[in-house]
């Protein structure tokens, strides 16, 4: 207890120091840690050592941070945030992490530190506490994992004043995971969450936390985490679950699903994050599972939607409605029937597409109440048509899960009971997968339904899975034949001849052909020309509103007449076919020179452009004498004649010919153009239209281009440094030769070719070296400079450290915009160089830096030449650059010696020059004022072989000793004296009492005596507790007042209390005794005007050999008081021997 430290981090610890720990490490159900920062040893209480499995519980060395028990992912950042709080002026440090025990696992510990310091601010003492978590509310029982809410209030917390924050949320379903259950039970799941939850966090970064969110799902939460990065840990974990695994020699299997959001881009708050990455999470379970989806708005639109569907049934189908496309006869274009369309409009009005609703009433099965409306209200509507048609037909479209449902069938015919319609009045259309299904209750359904007369349609024919082969199996009346055949009959005759011969073949099969998606006046005339039976689509109607479907096709003001055809069409398109003066001036217009060619390589007509070009006398000139407009060879050494044949007739073979040609005008300049011919139908023929494109325009812009990229590619070169330019695209476009002298390559064009490859994947920082470098590049193109350190990387691996400046160039490129010049200053000289003039210096710097205790360097010269930062905070300087520069400063006049103190350390540092060290005491003043005692050392230091000498001055502070007395002192008060009356405690006095056992003392050697004040319970009963606890203070305050120096005095309990007296001649133990009940009847107490008295019995026993532990010994002494008691009270019993 007598040196700077506390003795309890030395081996043989002062015991009063040990009790008071073991004392509340046994007490305490946390883990229970003392840092000694200057001994830099950190005390570990036993709960903490058995269940972190540490090696002891005194672990060296903590100052460098390696806290074993902390899970590597927290590690760094728990050591970043110790070292800031011992830094720091803050008193206190909460912070929580993830810890491994003994077995294996990984629990969740909260640590709540206090920092003790001295009055100058120096960190003496760390005491804290480590809290299982997962014995309180916040974590998961079952994984061991922070609860989903954690991780929402660290999102809260860590946006708070924070600009530019980012949050990358991932939510994980385990696939299947119901079926783990069943299959086990569980507690088997239980098992499986735990051991994934322990995997998952295996591989997590630091930044990015795990947290149990509901039933079998994860939270993963990563701050300033980049989509890449989150998606590349969602294919880690996807590829560790679709492994085999085992628990407790059970093998399971199974797969993850994924959902991922970003804060701000996506969510602007925690709800949103959560309610994206459900919906998310959701999308990945729908598209097959195994899979991750990235968040978009349409995903809770959807659920939006599936919400509004959902509430529009339950309320007697609000929203939706039917509307009605009319079915006619493909000759007449009379109505024959009507399709019935389901529309959807939301509580907002915004009217929704079937194709996006379809589907989710599919998929929800909303579909049977909804289909079954849908068919009830068609009905009701066919019904009252029929009124004015008999024969009219309502189509309805039918879902296979309505198909599948085994009482539809019934359903459909109660409904044409209810409302008495025939069923030939009635047809449902279904998709051409529905036919050929194997789902038996399909089969059923379409079986019965035939069985009831009711037609069947297949809708969409030729997007599906049927062939031409199956039609005759399928058992269905008609085809519509889908929109993408109508569109297609004017693109080829072969879509036409096909077209026309499906409809051949169902006729031939008894079946009926509908055309869906008519939309033109001559698609129709078209399809009336094949013999379809009817069309449907825009040409005739869109889908329209039941009263207005009505009003036009069934009252008796609809006249039932066709659409009308103009007569004069098929005249007026032959006579355009046949205007010569029609084709030129559309020739004309042409903004190229234009020429059209027979089959026997003859130029039949050509427009004005062809005249400007080559500059003839008119179209004439070109059609007789074209081959004057071209040389005698072309480029490639063929003659011109003989390769415009050849193109020529490739062009009327292969439809289109594209190639470059060498053309001359009549004064011989030659005409470099690129022509492209194309074949076109003409009247009962073809013709080749031959576009020419003039290039000399271009090619003089390119030849301006590649002399500019000369004149550029000299002044890069001139360059001593390696130079790159960046077009705005962030396209390295150009370097000069240094760049691959730099890189050891070959040439120019492999260090354009490979400089992606010329960086390592990631710099320093951990960044991506292709995004940083795109960054750096667009800040340049917006400040117009910028300067950096980067790290590039030969072939070889060898690393290049660089500094690149980045200047914006404006103009540069070709369309006036700028570019980016990159200069790169290759840094291996200037840091080897560095090194070497860090390496003297690293080496002094390492001995202060090192030193616990505050540390000076002087040259001879007496000259201060660096500091530690320990002197700084020692003596209260700002920096070292005022120690250094007025150290006389911080020095008193005089020392306590009486010596100047300037003087007298000038005479010391003289001194050492003839010895190697000298220790004396020496006192220092610090900023505030305040004295600071000190042990000095000069040590004469050899640093180099041909450096100058320095003198070392090590200062010790002895404030710790005064200070450490204090504290402990204050400690062992606490734990040791008891608060009311200042005696000593019944534990730690009968401590002491059993150390009088253990060394072994002879008989007579002490006496025990036990107080107890009489009449006691009377005071507290008639003044009250607080005149109680004033007598009890008095009374013992003059009970050791008259008891001998040295005597121990505890509280028994109550108003009992032991002491030990070590005087053990019996007549003077007797005085001592009789003086006690003589005296304290005398004191006078006072309370709120209230005098009263009291009085004390004693029972003393001298210790025997028959003593053999201290409850032998209190049990003597209780006797005699007892019997002090039963004699009268206000009396003493000593006791020699044993009775």
């Amino acid at each position: 207890m007598g040196g700077a430290r506390m003795s309890l981090f030395d081996v043989n610890p002062d015991p009063e120091e040990a009790f008071l720990y073991n004392t509340i490490a046994s007490i305490c159900s946390d883990y229970l840690y003392v840092w000694d920062l200057e001994g830099d040893v950190l005390l570990a209480s036993p709960n903490m050592v058995s269940d972190l499995g540490l090696a002891g519980n005194r672990l060296a060395n903590c100052s460098q941070m390696d806290i074993k028990w902390v899970h590597p992912h927290d590690r760094e950042r728990v050591q970043k945030q110790y070292r800031a709080f011992i830094h720091s002026k803050e008193e206190s440090l909460s912070l929580e992490y993830q810890a491994l025990t003994a077995n294996g696992s990984y629990i969740w510990l909260s640590d709540r530190a206090k920092m003790k310091r001295d009055t100058a601010g120096k960190p003496l003492l760390i005491v804290g506490t480590l809290r299982n978590m997962e014995q309180y509310e916040g974590v998961d029982q079952v994984t061991g994992l922070l609860r989903h809410s954690s991780g929402r209030d660290r999102f809260e917390r860590t946006l708070e004043g924070r600009a530019g924050f980012h949050e990358e949320l991932l939510l994980l379903g385990i696939d299947g995971f119901k079926n783990i259950n069943i299959l086990n039970s569980h507690s088997f799941g239980d098992l499986v969450l735990r051991t994934t939850a322990q995997e998952i966090l295996k591989m997590l970064p630091e930044q990015v936390k795990l947290y149990r969110y509901d039933g079998d799902q994860f939270l993963l939460s990563g701050n300033h985490v980049r989509r890449e990065e989150m998606l590349r840990i969602y294919e880690d974990i996807r590829q560790y679950a679709s492994g085999p695994h085992r628990v407790n020699g059970c093998a399971y299997r199974f797969t993850v699903s994924g959902g991922i959001i970003a804060y701000p881009e996506e969510a602007h708050s925690w709800v949103e994050l959560e309610k994206g990455a459900c919906a998310a999470l959701r999308q990945a379970k729908e598209n097959g599972k195994n899979q991750c989806v990235e968040f978009t708005a349409g995903l809770l639109d959807e659920l939006q939607l599936s919400h509004c569907l959902a509430q529009s049934a339950d309320n007697g189908f609000q929203g939706f409605r039917l509307v009605f496309q009319p079915i006619c006869g493909a000759d007449t274009l009379e109505v024959r029937g009507a399709e019935a369309l389901l529309r959807y409009r939301m509580p907002d009005g915004k009217e929704i597409s079937p194709v996006e609703f379809i589907p989710l009433l599919e998929s929800s099965r909303l579909i049977l109440p909804v289909g079954l409306w849908v068919l009830e209200q068609a009905i009701i509507a066919c019904k009252v048509w029929t009124e004015q048609n008999s024969d009219f037909v309502m189509d309805v479209n039918v879902s296979f899960v309505q198909l599948r449902d085994s009482g539809f069938c019934d359903k459909v015919e109660a409904l044409l009971q209810k409302y008495s319609l025939p069923a030939r009045n009635l047809a449902l259309e279904l998709t051409e997968s529905y036919f050929i299904t194997n789902d038996a209750n399909v089969n059923d359904s379409l079986e019965r339904l035939n069985e009831m007369r009711i037609e069947l349609s297949m809708d969409d024919f030729g997007t599906g899975y049927s062939s031409l082969g199956r039609l005759a199996e399928i058992g269905m009346d008609v085809v519509k034949i889908d929109r993408y055949f109508v569109k297609a009959l004017h693109i080829s005759q072969y879509n036409h001849d096909f077209v026309e011969s499906v409809i051949r073949l169902c006729h031939n099969l008894g079946k009926a052909v509908c055309m869906e998606g008519v939309e033109t006046k001559e698609e129709w005339e078209t399809i009336s020309l094949l013999n379809a039976d009817m069309v449907q689509g825009f040409y005739i109607s869109r889908p329209m509103e039941p009263e207005a479907f009505f009003q036009k096709y069934l009252t008796s003001s609809y006249d039932n007449k066709v659409l009308e055809i103009s007569s004069d069409r098929m005249k007026f398109q032959k006579k355009l076919a046949n205007s010569r003066e029609l084709l030129f001036a559309m020739m004309n217009a042409t903004p190229l020179c234009l020429m059209l060619w027979n089959r026997q390589s003859e130029i039949m007509a050509c427009n004005e452009k062809a005249v400007q070009l080559f500059r003839a006398e008119g179209k004439e000139e070109i059609i007789e004498h074209f081959y004057r407009f071209s040389p005698l060879h072309q480029p490639d050494g063929r003659t011109s004649i003989e390769l415009v044949h050849e193109k020529i007739a490739e062009a009327f073979a292969a439809g289109y010919s594209e190639f470059k040609w060498l053309h001359c005008d009549k004064e011989g300049e030659s005409i470099p153009v690129e022509v492209i011919s194309v074949r076109l139908p003409y009247q009962e023929d073809f013709v080749v239209a031959s576009y020419t494109r003039d290039l000399r325009g271009e090619i003089e812009l390119e030849e301006k281009r590649s002399k500019f990229r000369m004149r550029l590619k000299a002044l890069l070169d001139a360059t001593p440094l390696c130079l790159n330019l960046w077009d705005k695209e962030f396209h390295n476009i150009m370097c000069n030769r240094e760049a691959p002298k730099l890189f050891g390559l070959d040439s120019e064009q492999e260090y354009l070719d490979h400089f992606n490859q010329l960086s390592p994947e990631r710099q320093p920082d951990g960044s991506l070296s292709s995004e940083k470098a795109k960054e750096r590049i667009r800040e340049a193109m917006q400040v117009g400079r910028v300067q950096f350190h980067w790290l590039h990387q030969k072939t070889d691996g060898e690393l290049i450290p660089a500094e690149i400046t980045l200047v914006r160039i404006d103009g540069l490129e070709e369309d006036g915009s700028a570019m980016v010049a990159g200069y790169t200053r290759d840094l291996r000289d200037q840091l080897r160089a560095e090194k070497a003039e860090r390496l003297m210096a690293r080496r002094v710097r390492a001995m202060v830096d090192s030193s616990p205790l505050a540390c000076v360097l002087w040259n001879m010269r007496q000259e201060a030449l660096d500091c530690n930062q320990v002197a700084v905070e020692m003596l209260g300087a700002t920096d070292k650059e005022e120690v250094l520069h007025d150290f006389d400063s911080f020095m008193p006049l005089y020392q306590p010696d009486g010596s100047v103190s300037v003087e007298k350390r000038k005479r010391t540092m003289r001194e050492i020059q003839n010895n190697r060290r000298y220790v004396f005491e020496w006192v220092y003043v610090n900023r505030k004022g305040e004295s600071i005692p000190c042990e000095v050392t000069l040590v004469k230091a050899v640093i180099g072989n041909n450096d100058e000498d320095i003198i070392i001055a090590y200062s010790r502070d002895l404030r710790e000793l005064k200070r450490t007395m204090e504290i402990i002192e204050r400690l062992k008060k606490q734990a040791c004296y008891d608060a009311l009356t200042g005696c000593l405690t019944r534990e730690y006095f009968i401590e002491i009492l059993s150390g009088q056992f253990q060394e072994g003392t002879g008989e007579d050697s002490v006496v025990l005596g036990l107080l107890d004040l009489d009449g006691f319970k009377n005071v507290n009963d008639t003044y009250g507790h607080e005149a109680g606890d004033m007598t009890l203070k008095c009374v013992m305050k003059r009970v050791r007042e008259l008891l001998p120096a040295g005597t121990v005095v505890g509280r028994f309990g109550g108003d009992e209390f032991l002491f030990l007296l070590y005087e053990t001649e019996h007549g003077l133990v007797s005085q001592i005794l009789n003086r006690l009940v003589e005296q304290i009847p005398h004191m006078q107490m006072e309370y709120q005007g209230n005098i009263f008295t009291t009085s004390i019995s004693i029972g003393a026993v001298f210790q025997t050999t028959e003593d053999t532990c201290p409850d032998d010994l209190i049990r003597r002494a209780d006797d005699a008081l007892y019997q002090a008691k039963r004699n009268g009270r206000n009396r003493s019993v000593l006791i020699r021997v044993n009775n």
